[in-house]
């Protein structure tokens, strides 16, 4: 409970002094979530620039000059960061069973190590689940059960690049996908959980979309639960008109409608990662807060328009 005092002290100071809120309170509310993506602090950097950190001491060393450069970018929206962990990480399917290595049956404390320490920072943590041969609903409800979103500041993502069918024996090839419907079911699960904790603010749901197949049926995708908000990150690393074309293909505003909350991921240059997956070169932060354009060679003009809500640093 003292836990759940600190963060609504110190990050819901943007709520209005005048009375206090009526219900929960969104973290996203003119913010920009920026968060640090990886499997865990020194472990496995080649899946994300967590992964370059030993501790808490040097990622405010990493994320200050991020912070730095979009301030004078993001419309004077306060910036929260956020660690973000691969907490389910899909395996090569063998046999029976889902597919998926948890951090926490590695010996990792997730509450000790990354949730109580962000916390007394201001900053959430995000719980990234890439499915496997489960399904969203099943996942939350395994989050739940390990009493992690009792912390006000925990938060959920799931990746349905690496949903795998039960025949499949390589998650992400090909690519997977989660329906409207599913997502719905586990927004449920989270809506309950924090309602019946009287938890102060939303619980946030990013998913990553890099194809309009990945989410299926998504117009269906609901933005009503209250204390839920769902957010759609444009994922996949390319250059920037590829970037900026898919993120108007996918969260543009001819293609996105219903979408109250979206993200944006960077995937910066990385010497442990040796195929090429990063940008090519890294977006100009103009570019990604829909200040400047990318322009096709037929001078069409893509925007990241609206511009994201959520950065997540590959």
């Amino acid at each position: 409970m003292l836990l759940v005092l600190l963060l609504s002290t110190r990050l819901g100071a943007h709520a209005s002094s005048a009375a206090p809120p009526s219900g929960p309170q969104s973290w996203l509310t003119r913010t920009t979530l920026l968060t640090i993506y990886g499997r865990a602090f020194n472990t496995a950097p080649i899946l994300g620039r967590l992964g370059f950190d030993k501790g808490f001491a040097d990622l405010q060393t990493q994320v200050r000059p991020f912070i730095q450069a979009i301030r004078p970018n993001n419309r004077g929206h306060r910036i929260v960061v956020a660690v973000h962990l691969i907490y389910a990480i899909a395996n090569p399917c063998g046999g029976s069973g889902n597919c998926l290595g948890y951090l926490d049956d590695t010996g990792v404390n997730i509450v000790n190590t990354y949730i109580k320490p962000a916390a007394q920072r201001g900053w959430l943590v995000i719980l990234d689940d890439q499915l496997g041969r489960s399904w969203p609903a099943r996942e939350v409800q395994h989050i739940i059960a390990k009493g992690y979103l009792a912390y006000d500041n925990v938060e959920v993502a799931l990746d349905p690049e690496f949903r795998a069918a039960q025949d499949q024996a390589v998650p992400g090839i090909p690519v997977g996908a989660v329906g409207a419907g599913e997502l719905n079911r586990a927004q449920w699960f989270l809506n309950h959980y924090a309602a019946v904790h009287h938890l102060p603010h939303k619980k946030i749901l990013i998913v990553h979309e890099f194809q309009s197949g990945m989410i299926r049926n998504r117009a269906s995708l609901s933005h009503a639960f209250p204390y839920v908000d769902p957010v759609v990150t444009a994922d996949g690393f390319g250059d920037p008109l590829t970037k900026a074309q898919v993120y108007d293909a996918l969260l543009g505003p001819g293609a996105s409608a219903g979408i109250v909350w979206r993200g944006l991921k960077l995937f910066y240059p990385n010497p442990y990662e040796q195929a090429g997956h990063a940008d090519n070169p890294v977006l100009d932060w103009r570019l990604v807060f829909g200040w400047s354009p990318a322009i096709a060679p037929n001078g069409r003009r893509y925007f990241f328009r609206p511009p994201p809500d959520v950065i997540i640093i590959a």
